[in-house]
C-alpha cells in the first residue's frame, strides 16, 4: 500500500509541476487557468481508476479505524468496478474469507495474483487461496497449492522435495529450507492434512510451525486434533491444555477440550469449556464454528 501511495503522490507532483510550467510559465495563462487543467487531470483520473481510488479509500479507511466493516461497501464497489490493485483485491478477499464468502474471494486472490509480480504478495495470495479452497470442500486442491508454494518460494534443492522424510531432520529442514513460511502457513498445512486424514504428514508440518516459532498455540491445537480423530484421547487432553495454557481463548481448543472431556464423562467441565468457546469471536478462519457448539451442548443433555 505504501509503494502504491508513493507512486501516486510521485506522478501527481510530476503533473502539477509540468502543467504548472507549461500553462503558466510558457504560456503565461493566469493560475485559474492552470487550476482548471488540474482540476479536470484529477476528473479524468477519478473516474478511469474509480475502482483503484474507491479502494484506497477503503484500505486508508480500515488502517485509520481498525475495523473492518466501514471499509466493506468500498472494497466492494471496487472489486464490482474491476480493480485490478492487488493490496486492496487482498484486503477485500481476507474480509469475504472472515464472513465466509468463499468464491469471491477466490476471484479477488486469483485476480490479485494475475496483476502482482513482487514474490512475497504472490506468496501470500496463493497461501490466502490455499484457504479458500478448503472453506469450498476442496481439501485436496489446498494441500496442493501450499505444496506449490513450498517448491516455488523454497530453496531448489530442498530436503522436502528431493527426499522427503518426516523425522527430526526432516523437520529442521523444512523450516531452513522456507524461509518465507511463518507458523501459521505450517500449521495451516498441517490441519488441511489432519482433514484429509494423512496424519503423518499432519504432525509433520505442525512440528514444523514449532520449530518455528516454539510455544505457538494453534501448532498444539492441530496435534490436539490429531491425536483426537486418531482416538488417542489422553495425548488430546495434554495438546489442548497446552495451547489453552498459551492461549486460552483459543475457540477451537476450547471446543476440542469440551469434546474430550465429553469422552472423559467430565459433563460439567465440557460445558464450562463449550461455553468458554461459544463467547469467542468466530469468523471463517476459525476450524470451528458456531453451529458445532451448539451440537456439542445440545448431546450434552443426553449425558445428564
Amino acid at each position: 500500500m505504501q509503494d502504491l501511495l508513493k507512486r501516486w503522490q510521485a506522478i501527481t507532483f510530476g503533473y502539477l509541476v509540468i502543467t504548472y510550467l507549461a500553462v503558466v510559465v510558457v504560456m503565461k495563462q493566469p493560475i485559474a487557468t492552470w487550476l482548471i487543467v488540474v482540476a479536470i487531470w484529477l476528473m479524468v483520473l477519478i473516474l478511469t481508476y474509480l475502482g483503484t481510488f474507491l479502494g484506497i479509500i477503503g484500505v486508508l479507511l480500515q488502517s485509520l479505524t481498525r475495523r473492518q466493516q466501514p471499509s466493506i461497501p468500498l472494497y466492494k464497489a471496487a472489486y464490482k468496478i474491476g480493480t485490478r490493485n492487488s493490496t486492496i483485491l487482498t484486503s477485500y478477499g481476507l474480509i469475504l474469507l472472515r464472513n465466509n464468502d468463499n468464491e469471491i474471494a477466490m476471484e479477488c486472490f486469483d485476480r490479485a495474483l494475475e496483476n502482482t509480480t513482487y514474490f512475497l504478495s504472490t506468496k501470500t495470495l496463493k497461501c490466502n487461496k490455499a484457504i479458500a479452497l478448503w472453506k469450498v470442500g476442496r481439501v485436496e486442491d489446498a494441500i496442493a497449492l501450499y505444496n506449490e508454494v513450498i517448491e516455488k518460494f523454497g530453496k531448489d534443492d530442498q530436503r522436502y522435495i528431493t527426499e522427503p522424510t518426516f523425522d527430526e531432520e526432516g523437520i529442521k529442514a523444512i523450516v531452513a529450507d522456507n524461509t518465507y513460511m511463518y507458523p501459521q502457513d505450517f500449521t495451516t498445512l498441517g490441519f488441511l492434512y489432519t482433514l484429509n486424514k494423512q496424519y503423518e504428514e499432519a504432525i509433520f508440518f505442525s512440528q514444523a510451525a514449532l520449530e518455528k516459532k516454539e510455544n505457538f498455540a494453534a501448532a498444539y491445537d492441530n496435534l490436539g486434533q490429531i491425536d483426537y480423530f486418531q482416538g488417542r484421547i489422553d495425548d488430546a487432553e495434554v495438546h489442548f491444555d497446552k495451547a489453552l495454557s498459551l492461549n486460552p481463548k483459543l475457540p477451537d481448543s476450547l471446543y476440542f477440550a469440551g469434546l474430550v472431556a465429553i469422552k472423559k464423562g467430565a459433563y460439567e467441565k465440557a460445558l464450562d469449556y463449550l461455553a468458554q468457546a461459544k463467547q469467542c469471536s468466530l469468523d471463517g478462519l476459525n476450524t470451528i464454528t458456531y453451529e458445532m457448539i451448539d451440537d456439542a451442548i445440545a448431546g450434552l443433555e443426553d449425558c445428564y
